[in-house]
Formats: C-alpha cells, structure tokens, sequence
C-alpha cells in the first residue's frame, strides 16, 4: 500500500510540473506529503523543468561586460571561501581522509528518490516535446480579405404584387373570370393560373364573410388527367373582409396540375377535406 501511495505522489508531483493541478488534485498531494514529509520540500521535479526551459533561452546576444564582471568576482569570492574552509575528519563510515582535508563520500540515495528523479525526467522529457512542437507549430497566417458585400433584402411583396408580376412575366399564364352556379351573370373575380411555375392567385369582390369557427372556403381544381371525383384541392381560406373590397388570395396546390380544365370554390368544414363532393360550390371559373 506505501508503494502504491508513493507512485501516487510522484504521479502528482509530475502532473504539477507540467500539467498543473486540479483542487481536488492538489488536495490529493497535500494528504499524500503529510504521510511522506521527506518530500515536502522537494524540488527536483521543478528544478528538471527549469533545466528544460532554460535550454529554450536566446542566448544569440552578449552578456552586459558589467553584470559579467559581477558574476566573476562573485564567484571568485565563493570560491576562495571555500578552499580556506577549515577541513575537518569525520570518523564516519561515510568519510575518507585526504591530505589536509575529508571527503564525504554521500550516502546512497533511496530507492523511491532516484524514482523521482526518473518520473520527473520523463515528465520534463515530455514538457520539452511540448515545447520543441509547440516552437515548430506554423503560426496561422493572417490574410487580408476584401469584406463580403451584404446584399440588402428584397422587400417582401404582398399577394396583390405577386399577382401582377406573375401577370407580367409569366408567358403561358391563364386568366378566367369567377361566376356563381345559380346566377351566370354574376362576376366575383377572377384567376389566374401558370402551369409552367405551378403559381396562380384568387381574387374575389363580394364573396361573403365565413365564420372560421363553423366553416371554410376550399379551393378545387379540376384536371383533366384527374378522376373527376378526385380533384385536386388548391387550398383552403377564409374571407374576413365585407362589402366589396377585393380580396387576393395564393393558390396552394397539394399536387402538381397537369391539364386545369375548372376552378370550383366550395364550402367545407372548419380546416378543409380531403376529398369534396362539390355539393356545396359557390364559385365556378372554368377555362
């Protein structure tokens, strides 16, 4: 269990070097150093990393003759305290006399600090790829493109608009006039119809009003490719205007028109049918 718990802790320490700890992580090694104190002050992991970022530095550019100086003398200063230290001998088994002076010879280093020293090799190893890919990874190239023109939005035109235009431009469009079943001499409007573009529009003056809540208009159309008690419904609406105000309203036909021979309008229920049995016809244009 100790030796697990110490892979642990070096697993840690190596995460903290190059990686950074999450808290719970943190709190992890914390737990982990109070049971291994010896560790609480170690700084190999940090000291290999250092050693990794320092082989990046630009050292291309001189050092200032001043602060060369200053590190001279520095070190001229150490080193002479140094050799005019008084020399002692220890009678240890770790201790070989010299000439006027001992050596200690340091005692071997445990196993589990040698592993330390292997795990943070590895970890500052792969720190230092990070970096080398990182240095080597080709910056993104920044490039200057004329701004996209915003094309500004057509307006949207009403039914009454698409009616003319559809008029104007469409080459095999249709146009027949409204009359009532029981009065022929009737007119409520007109229809236009364009096979080609499958589009065509409704106008009426003077249809009645419906309730949408008992009943809805119910657009018809009869082809001649069709089963004639199969017509092709061309939508459903309701009129809301009274008096004669002239009311447009799109043609919305569930399949393709082939061969339109009549337009019936009739009134169904509320939401429309799917099949009529034209009983009920208030409108007849035929072509």
């Amino acid at each position: 269990m100790t030796n697990v718990k110490k892979e642990r802790l070096l697993e840690l320490l190596a995460d903290q070097t190059v990686f950074g700890l999450s808290e719970e992580e943190l709190m992890e090694l914390k737990q982990l150093k109070t049971q291994f104190p010896e560790w609480e002050k170690d700084v190999s992991f940090e000291l290999t990393a250092a050693s990794i970022n320092l082989a990046n530095l630009d050292i291309s550019k001189e050092m200032p003759a001043n602060l060369r100086a200053k590190i001279s003398a520095s070190a001229d200063e150490f080193f002479n305290q140094t050799d005019t230290a008084p020399t002692a001998i220890r009678s240890t088994p770790n201790v070989v006399e010299t000439v006027g002076r001992s050596v200690e010879v340091e005692p071997k280093r445990p196993f589990w600090q040698w592993l330390g020293w292997a795990v943070a090799a590895a970890a500052c190893i792969a720190l230092a790829i990070n970096l080398w890919q990182s240095r080597s990874r080709p910056q993104p190239e920044i490039v200057n493109r004329t701004p996209e023109t915003v094309q500004t939005p057509k307006p949207q035109l009403s039914a009454v608009q698409e009616r003319e235009q559809l008029l104007a431009t469409a080459k095999d469009v249709v146009q027949t006039t409204w009359t009532s079943p029981t009065d022929k001499t009737k007119v409520l409007g007109d229809i236009v119809w364009s096979n080609e573009r499958q589009q065509g529009y409704m106008r009426f003056r003077g249809l009645p009003p419906n309730d949408p809540n008992r009943e809805a208009y119910q657009l018809w159309i009869a082809d001649e490719t069709q089963n004639p008690k199969t017509p092709i419904s061309g939508g459903v609406f309701d009129i809301s205007s009274t008096g004669d105000g002239e009311v447009v309203v799109p043609i919305d036909a569930q399949i393709m028109v082939k061969k339109p021979k009549a337009f019936n309008i009739t009134k169904e229920k509320p939401g429309g049918v799917v099949v009529s049995d034209l009983s009920s016809v208030v409108a007849v244009a035929a072509i």
